[in-house]
């Protein structure tokens, strides 16, 4: 497969297009100050747009001192920001189809397919893409983080030790927990750690490496090995509409195509984090438990019939009328997916990246985003 390459697509792009902002410096929010895969994707697309418009602008990245996660919504809405990472599940009234994607993290195990999949499901539905611009936002891609464990102050691994529990989650990641038999809470990522440490919650439901990027490898002893979901709902590189509306189109190219490559990296990140705290837990603040055959069964049973709740619960609790349609829709994306990264190594961010530029954000025009 002949891929088109991010760093030679920014030469060609610099030296055709005249740009028109100088020396601008766009400022970027992300939620969180631990360094991470989220981190280093946002790095790359940075460095993507300074390459891509021949240093005329630079975006700076403030990490955990802006804003945080909640307030970034409304942040790039009022031009506290230019760009920022939105996560939709702490806005579901005002973005019923960005959630509706999130819902559906039990549609597939691989996150870089379900990445490639959640990206072209978005960038093809025009009320996915109306909802962020009603919030006064463009949206420019998803990464996939995952999949999601359970960690908690006391040991949990079979059906029995979930009920009486209140463990944080939302989305998939909630309705796991209760079909487990536990009480789901919903919390922003900032208060999990207070929240364990203090006894409100006993546990939470998230990627693993947040034992050490929130730092609740402290405040739990135990993780069950039993993945329960991916989660999609990551748009790291959300533009304020005020920004987006005084950009040259030099700028904007940049922006789309170098978010292929930033979610590609965060991505694998994730995936690879996973991997090495599984391989020595302890050295993460855990201990490892090995989920019981009813926890398994329970697990799977979940998986198989999930889709289905995904319809009924946003048709008729969120008003979606088309939901069985586009829950469909991304099914079909998936497999077709599946079936694309087989052909490149997906531990290697650049050909990953490449593999998303060709297939989505290449094909995205500027015009269409808001």
């Amino acid at each position: 497969m002949k891929h088109l390459k991010l760093t030679a697509l920014a030469t060609a792009t610099a030296l055709t297009l005249a740009p028109a902002l100088q020396a601008e410096t766009l400022r970027h929010a992300i939620g969180a100050a631990a360094v991470s895969g989220l981190l280093d994707g946002t790095e790359a697309w940075a460095e993507h747009i300074k390459q891509a418009t021949g240093g005329e602008v630079e975006v700076k990245i403030y990490a955990g001192s802006l804003l945080n996660f909640t307030e970034t919504f409304t942040g790039l809405r009022d031009g506290i920001a230019d760009s920022g990472f939105v996560v939709p599940a702490y806005h579901r009234a005002e973005l019923p189809y960005a959630n509706l994607l999130s819902d559906m993290g039990t549609a597939g195990v691989d996150p870089v397919a379900m990445a490639g999949a959640a990206n072209e499901f978005m960038f093809t539905c025009q009320p996915c893409l109306a909802e962020f611009n009603a919030a006064g936002q463009i949206f420019l891609g998803n990464t996939v983080t995952g999949p999601y464990y359970m960690y908690n102050q006391e040991p949990v691994q079979s059906l029995e030790d979930f009920e009486g529990i209140k463990v944080r989650g939302f989305g998939p990641f909630s309705r796991w927990l209760d079909a487990m038999g536990a009480s789901a809470v919903s919390l922003g990522a900032t208060d999990i750690y207070e929240s364990m440490s203090q006894g409100h919650i006993d546990g939470n439901v998230h990627t693993l490496e947040t034992l050490d990027t929130l730092s609740t490898g402290e405040v739990a002893d135990y993780a069950l090995n039993q993945p329960v979901a991916v989660f999609i709902g990551n748009t790291m590189f959300n533009v304020s509409q005020l920004t987006w509306a005084e950009l040259d189109a030099t700028t904007k190219r940049a922006m789309i195509d170098g978010a292929a490559l930033g979610h590609a990296i965060a991505t694998i990140d994730s995936v690879n984090q996973a991997k090495t705290i599984l391989e020595d837990p302890q050295a993460h603040g855990v201990e490892l438990l090995e989920p019981s055959a009813d926890v398994k069964a329970k697990s799977e049973a979940f998986r198989t019939s999930d889709m289905e709740t995904v319809v009924s619960l946003n048709r008729d609790t969120y008003g979606i009328g088309d939901a069985a349609d586009q829950v469909a829709r991304f099914q079909e994306l998936v497999a077709k997916w599946e079936a694309l990264v087989e052909g490149i190594d997906t531990s290697d961010p650049q050909a990953v990246g490449d593999l998303y530029l060709e297939e989505v954000f290449s094909k995205v025009d500027p015009a269409t985003l808001g």
